[in-house]
């Protein structure tokens, strides 16, 4: 997300869930007495117990105390139904391609702890190197997901004993959701959880949100948002080598429990809200570059290709300027 806010608007940076995040805030309007400073002192708050809740990577998030338990009932609080809600909300919309119980498969391909950038290879390297041959991806036959049910009146999740649930398909978007609902009744906001990002406030103020290549940090397309959400999927931030030394990511072909590889690279869409925004992109990303455009049709969006080919799709916002940009360059930065 790029802009240059005025000098009345906080603007605040800091690292948390593995990613960069950004929050800004307006000035207050419809009643609020509180000041944007507190105001983003209380979403970075939020941010905060949303990590300690549901991070996978701390043995004492309540998600992790879940994914132990033998109980097949499991009190949960009102945070954690919310977040494991939107997950199956999103498995439901993407026909199971976004799917929250792929924590094993994502493990067994080596992704078991916090990111660290020192694992991550090159794109372009990893696409020249062994790796499965492009396909779309398509649904895990067992659907583990719809044994999954979430009683947000009574507190309780429901799961077969041993099923394991990871929230990271659409975590970031619902917490940039979330912290959005907080930030009502200011004349402008905008929360980008690690390139989820949802925008909006009473004054209809636009923001210009850059997307950039898949290959290098270059900029390939900015798109004017007043409310609503974008959020980009793509291999580039967490691509690495297995223990075969086959190039994999994070991004799982639900049927095979492997890395897909489908043509596609990245995959940006735009949506009312983040984690339909989240989820939209790697459903595109996920059915390869036959299938993406329908997918990205209702709100726009933007695809990258293998060979670099950027394709934008359906109607998006009109943007002040526009520059697509092919990326040459075989050097990329590290995430």
């Amino acid at each position: 997300m790029t802009t240059a806010p005025s000098s009345d608007v906080v603007d605040r940076s800091f690292e948390l869930m593995g990613t960069h995040i950004r929050i800004l805030v307006g000035p207050p309007s419809s009643g609020r007495t509180d000041s944007p400073q507190q105001a983003a002192d209380q979403v970075e708050a939020f941010l905060n117990v949303y990590n300690e809740t549901m991070s996978r990577f701390r043995p004492d998030s309540e998600l992790s105390k879940l994914n132990q338990s033998e109980d097949e009932e499991i009190p949960a609080s009102a945070l954690m139904c919310s977040a494991i809600a939107a997950a199956l909300t999103a498995a439901e919309a993407s026909d199971g391609l976004v799917d929250p119980t792929l924590l094993p498969e994502l493990e067994e391909i080596g992704y078991r702890e916090h990111w660290t950038a020192a694992n991550r290879v090159e794109l372009r390297e990893a696409l020249a190197s062994d790796r499965p041959a492009p396909s779309s991806a398509a649904p895990a036959q067992s659907s583990r997901w719809r044994e999954i049910s979430v009683d947000e009146a009574a507190g309780i999740i429901r799961r077969p004993r041993g099923v394991r649930i990871d929230t990271g398909g659409t975590g970031k978007g619902h917490a940039a959701d979330l912290a959005g609902e907080l930030l009502s009744g200011f004349d402008s906001w905008a929360v980008d959880c690690g390139g989820d990002v949802r925008i909006g406030g009473n004054a209809g103020v636009e923001r210009e949100v850059q997307v950039v290549g898949a290959f290098d940090d270059s900029e390939i397309e900015t798109i004017n948002v007043r409310d609503g959400a974008v959020a980009t999927s793509g291999l580039n931030a967490r691509i690495w080598r297995d223990q075969s030394g086959q190039s994999s990511h994070h991004l799982l072909n639900p049927a095979t429990g492997r890395a897909a590889f489908t043509g596609l690279v990245a995959a940006t869409a735009l949506a009312p809200s983040a984690v339909e925004a989240e989820t939209l992109a790697k459903q595109a990303l996920l059915l390869g570059p036959d299938r993406a455009p329908s997918v990205l049709a209702r709100f726009g969006g933007i695809t990258v290709a293998e060979d670099g080919k950027v394709e934008r799709i359906g109607r998006l916002e009109p943007a002040t300027r526009v520059r697509i940009t092919i990326p040459s360059s075989t050097t990329n930065k590290g995430n």
